[in-house]
């Protein structure tokens, strides 16, 4: 242990964050965690009390170890407390099924292509005829089919016909798992609205601040939306300034994220840190007295918790102003900071407000990068020197930016599974660029009253917007610009932070066991890599695909792999549904390919005279059936899987003459034609697999001979 003294709120932070951790991985069902948050209360007052009396090392450190455990206790409590689905009200807790529930909007709207995302809180439900109070969260998506910029608003009172329906969970192999996401924002129901279904009966918002915060931001974007006229520029500006991204261009968004710069488009501490970097230089001579000195704390906070109230109060900008708050405010009293203390402070406030803070990735990376930046960048500047002002200024960026990448790069990889090749010369010019986009879009809105003057500054803000634009696009299209297709596991992103800390330790201490402790990570990660490697290359999988209206199937082999679709499939399909499985098993790139190639490389595949396709790849017959059966099949052939697609007109007793191991449904299947079809399949005896309701099918083979 070196010297904790110095960090009394780092201490207290992680006992919290280990109490968290605690609840949600082992004690989700515990209870009881207000009898053991009071009995270690007690333990500790207790032993306080001896060592007031006894006065020695020893029951003084069995008293801090009982300290710390109160608040590895209050972890567990706390996150009880914020977890709404042990509630008996909760809508997963329900005897019944509701016809009608009521609620309140109560989040951000935010805009779709052709509908509207946003959070009811329900307070009554409607079951048997009668209504009830009830507790919970909907995500609701209502369709945008009105003249209306919002169907909804933020404090809107809904009466809504039907009864939202459990959160499914991913419905492809190593798919994102939006259910779980969902689940860390207390939301576990979802209800997708058809026009009519919903009413408004009032407006009553559960927070006038937060509803006054979301109306000046969407005037606010309003007035960004009439000054910039290009689309592209618009989506960047709203982002960069207010933290609105429903206007966001996919291609623009891709580009910031493969070079390592998709920070700057989250309203997040960077930018609240350049506004009170701005203020701090403006304000400098400022703190002669003690009044100059309230006056300079009173302009920075007020400003600073005026940007987070146009930007909506979101998590990350309070987060930022909580923590710059505590800054201003310890400096202006003249006390001693300590900035891992200030931290530690304000991750402590922070998650005792919503303890499930901890699992967004938003909170994990902010937290990181800043420990990065503050440990690693000072540092990294002091191993060079420039007399030149603008070189020193580029190296100390330089070195803040590839401290924040350090920090963060294990959770990148688990994560987003690639890494930016040329984040450092992104960086080097993207963030000052978003520093002046910030400052000149600020200023233009401030000024938008002033004709002529807005004119000029929003005309400023776009050129600068532009040529950011134009510059990431550059460096995107480098080449090798990004490393894609790395996977790892949650254990090999600790084990690498681990390697990191002892690394750290070596270097600062000069101490050789610590360099031992690295060597010993390194090791572990070479033997799980060189593990993980030889199963690869003996893998044989084969997966029927959960995508909505298409049939698509994967083939993989060692760490080659193919897909098989009936249809060219969409970028953006390929990569939600199908890449993260074949990532997982180590195939960076698959062959896609559809049922009407004449040749698939590997896979055998026959285009039978009724239209369907037999696909054999290993020893194993598919039959995909996608038109009515016209072929008859050999005695003696024997299908392993046969897939009914695309509404595919069949009935039971069509299927008698076929020998297969199993039935599959895909969800290329319409719901109307799946109702219809299963009790006809039950009532012949015919067991089947129904993707849409089951998840994507995996048959994963027996391991091939490597020799």
């Amino acid at each position: 242990m070196k010297r904790w003294a110095p960090y009394p709120f780092v201490r207290i932070s992680l006992s919290f964050i280990a109490g968290i951790l605690v609840y949600l991985y082992t004690g989700k069902e515990f209870r009881y965690s207000l009898e053991l948050f009071a009995f270690f209360i007690a333990l500790y007052l207790v032993l306080y009390l001896v060592s007031r009396r006894v006065k020695s090392l020893e029951a003084n450190t069995i008293t801090g170890i009982a300290g710390l455990l109160c608040f590895v206790a209050g972890g567990m409590w706390v996150t009880h407390l914020q977890t709404e689905s042990h509630r008996p009200l909760h809508l997963g807790n329900l005897a019944g099924i509701p016809a009608y529930y009521v609620g309140v909007v109560d989040d951000y709207v935010v805009q779709k292509p052709g509908y509207q995302n946003t959070v009811l809180q329900v307070e009554q439900v409607q079951i048997n005829g009668q209504w009830q109070p009830a507790e919970g969260k909907v995500q609701l998506s209502v369709p945008h089919d009105s003249n209306r910029e919002y169907e909804v608003s933020y404090g809107d009172r809904l009466l809504i016909r039907g009864a939202p329906l459990p959160v499914s969970p991913p419905a492809n192999p190593n798919q994102f798992d939006y259910r779980a996401f969902l689940a860390n924002k207390q939301i576990h129901h979802r209800h997708f609205l058809q026009p009519h279904q919903f009413q408004s009966i009032g407006s009553d918002p559960p927070n006038p601040v937060l509803h006054f915060s979301i109306y000046l931001r969407r005037q606010l974007d309003g007035l960004l939306k009439e000054s910039i006229a290009e689309r592209r520029e618009y989506g960047i500006s709203s982002a960069l300034i207010l933290g609105v991204k429903d206007e966001l261009d996919n291609s623009i968004r891709d580009a910031y994220a493969q070079t390592g710069t998709m920070h700057v488009l989250a309203v997040s501490g960077l930018h609240v840190g350049l506004i009170y970097g701005i203020l701090a230089f403006l304000l400098a001579g400022f703190k002669r007295t003690a009044k100059q000195r309230a006056v300079y704390a009173a302009v920075i906070l007020s400003v600073l918790w005026l940007y987070a109230f146009v930007t909506g109060l979101s998590p990350s900008v309070l987060r930022a102003a909580f923590m710059f708050s505590l800054i201003t405010v310890a400096m202006v009293s003249g006390r001693q900071h300590n900035i891992y203390n200030t931290l530690a402070i304000a991750a402590f406030a922070l998650l005792w407000y919503n303890p499930y803070f901890l699992l967004e990735v938003g909170f994990q990376l902010s937290f990181l990068a800043l420990l990065g930046i503050v440990y690693l960048q000072p540092r990294f500047y002091r191993l060079l020197e420039f007399d030149n002002r603008i070189l020193d200024k580029g190296w100390a960026l330089f070195n803040a930016s590839l401290a924040a990448q350090l920090a963060t790069f294990p959770l990148g990889l688990y994560y987003f599974h690639q890494f930016p090749v040329y984040f450092w010369l992104a960086n080097l010019l993207v963030v000052p660029a978003a520093t002046f986009v910030l400052y000149s879009g600020v200023a233009a809105l401030f000024f938008s009253w002033v004709p002529l003057l807005s004119t000029v500054l929003f005309y400023i803000h776009f050129g600068i917007t532009w040529g950011m634009n134009e510059f990431n696009l550059l460096v995107h299209q480098l080449p090798q610009a990004v490393i894609n297709g790395i996977d790892i596991s949650q254990s090999q992103a600790w084990l690498l932070y681990g390697l990191m800390l002892f690394l750290i330790l070596f270097l600062a201490y000069k101490q050789l066991r610590y360099f031992a402790l690295a060597t010993l990570v390194v090791a572990m990660l070479a033997v799980q890599e060189v593990q993980e490697i030889i199963s690869q290359r003996n893998q044989r999988t084969l997966v029927v695909y959960n995508m909505r209206n298409a049939t698509a199937l994967s083939f993989v082999q060692g760490q080659q792999g193919a897909v098989l679709s009936d249809q060219p499939l969409a970028p953006q399909n390929y990569t939600f549904n199908i890449q993260p499985y074949l990532w997982h098993k180590g195939v960076p790139e698959a062959a896609q390919h559809t049922f009407t190639d004449a040749t698939v490389p590997g896979i055998s595949h026959t285009l039978l005279p009724d239209s369907n396709s037999l696909v054999v790849w290993q020893g194993k017959r598919v039959l995909v059936v996608s038109k009515p059966i016209k072929v008859q099949p050999l005695p003696d052939f024997e299908i392993d899987y046969l897939l009914l697609t695309q509404n595919v007109r069949v009935k039971p007793e069509e299927l008698q003459p076929f020998r297969f191991k199993q039935l599959v449904l895909d969800a290329s299947n319409a719901s109307w034609y799946l109702q219809r079809l299963k009790p006809q399949l039950a009532e012949a005896g015919i067991a089947f697999y129904d993707v849409t309701e089951q998840g994507a099918l995996v048959v994963d083979l027996p391991a091939q001979d490597s020799n």
